[in-house]
């Protein structure tokens, strides 16, 4: 089988002839030339592509950027202008140090952003994108976050967004409905459109959220929309790489096929066994922890196995992936993980 082939019986949940391992692409894409690639590719490897089926514009929005260093160190300034009042946020050496959402005001502000959005199909440029792909890259088709995971991710951050939930609530809920109904379009092209697996971002991490918000403000899209997907025969991917014991059950009823980046202790709080037996039915695409790159050859093709023994006992849904970092040993690191997957 080619990647490309291992990876939709993986999706349909089907067994590949071998459990398939692959890396985002902006995590491969910095060393593209590197030669050491190409051992990797020939024993398998697949580079994923997120790319988009659906194209959102903001017509009230005039984007202005601002970049200056100070002490070696570079800061960038983005603001988002609209007439009805400007929001900000800044970047110091590429991480979020101040985020869009701060105050009743800015909710406000952003509200009117959502409800302008343009969204329409893109389907063209997915399938020009998709066709330009190397061998052994994969396209999946990218849909973002649910409402709830873009303000905590994206526009609040957690440690604010925390407080925003309880002292800002009104606030919280007015964006949230008008970023659904954004998000109901959105899965409505993107279920009529191209591409097998479609991809939610979504960054979960049950301590971020919790039970309780899961099931109310998570968990009803999910139940909503993607029944939609599934009868146009999609395959749905969630981005789930934090801890997730708290709503195991929860996720257990949530009709997503594939749990994305699952990572196993101690990012994690499952291990692969735990995962299996809360969710017998989904398939895993598995993020190696990045301390396990570090181990002895040996050590690592032991933990590779086990991993497996775990969670895919037959080879039944079970990949695994490069999806938080790129080993700093990825040349051997890697090749070790893929000779393993041969092996078994």
């Amino acid at each position: 089988m080619s990647i490309q082939e291992r990876l939709h019986a993986f999706w349909a949940g089907e067994r590949p002839d071998i459990i398939p391992y692959t890396i985002y692409e902006w995590l491969w894409r910095d060393l593209p030339d590197d030669p050491a690639w190409q051992p990797l590719f020939d024993l398998g490897l697949g580079v994923t592509w997120h790319l988009p089926t659906v194209k959102t514009t903001y017509p009230d929005v005039e984007y202005r950027t601002k970049v200056w260093t100070e002490q070696g160190v570079e800061i960038e300034q983005r603001t988002l202008h609209t007439p009805v009042g400007d929001l900000n946020e800044t970047f110091v050496d590429g991480w979020h140090k101040k985020y869009l959402l701060e105050t009743p005001a800015d909710y406000a502000i952003m509200t009117h952003i959502v409800r302008s959005a343009v969204i329409e199909p893109d389907y063209e440029r997915f399938l020009e994108q998709e066709r330009a792909l190397p061998p052994f890259g994969v396209a999946l088709a990218y849909v973002g976050r649910t409402p709830i995971q873009v303000m905590l991710v994206d526009y609040a951050g957690a440690e604010n967004f925390g407080y925003h939930l309880f002292d800002l609530e009104a606030e919280v809920m007015a964006l949230y409905e008008a970023m659904l109904a954004n998000f109901r379009r959105t899965i409505e092209i993107a279920a009529a459109g191209p591409g097998r697996l479609i991809y939610l971002l979504e960054n979960f991490s049950a301590d971020m959220i919790g039970p309780a918000r899961y099931e109310k403000l998570i968990l009803p899209i999910y139940d909503e929309l993607f029944p939609t997907l599934h009868s146009a025969g999609k395959i749905i991917s969630t981005h789930y790489d934090g801890k997730l014991a708290s709503c195991k059950e929860l996720i257990a009823r949530a009709p997503m096929d594939v749990l994305e980046s699952l990572t196993s202790p101690p990012e994690g709080d499952l291990t692969m066994a735990q995962a299996r037996a809360a969710w017998p039915d989904k398939r895993f695409w598995s993020n190696l922890n990045i301390g396990s790159y570090q181990l002895s050859s040996d050590d690592l093709s032991q933990l590779v196995r086990e991993r497996v023994r775990q969670a895919a006992p037959d080879g039944w849904g079970l990949a695994f992936e490069v999806s938080e970092h790129l080993p700093v040993n990825w040349r051997q690191s890697m090749l070790t993980v893929l000779r393993t997957l041969r092996d078994l």
